[in-house]
């Protein structure tokens, strides 16, 4: 190695020295995985659920105004879709209680 080339590469290791200890030090340390939480992962995915179920009643109410779907069919249908509507919300309302519920005592405490 000639001294040009180790001075090249004193010049490139210093400056990633200095480049890297500002970035990587302030960092606080942590976990990369956060345990989840398995009430809000259920709300979460209710919320999702409920989107879902809006959506395909909208659907169903098109396809019936523009004569796709018989309307023996579109009452069956939408009985069934508003039934798991209801039940969705009755489901969400009640996470809603227990995760409010959580953070007043984690706030309490």
């Amino acid at each position: 190695m000639t001294g040009a080339n180790f001075l090249q590469l004193i010049l490139v290791i210093s400056i990633l020295i200095a480049v890297g200890i500002p970035l990587f030090s302030k960092l606080p340390p942590r976990r990369l995985f956060a345990p989840l939480d398995p009430v809000e992962e259920e709300y979460k995915h209710l919320l999702v659920r409920k989107e879902e179920v809006l959506l395909a009643i909208k659907e169903l109410e098109f396809d019936f105004k523009t004569d796709k779907i018989s309307q023996p069919d579109f009452d069956a249908l939408h009985h069934k879709l508003e039934g798991e509507a209801m039940g969705l919300l009755e489901k969400i309302e009640a996470l809603e209680k227990q995760l409010k519920q959580k953070k007043k005592t984690a706030g309490a405490a």
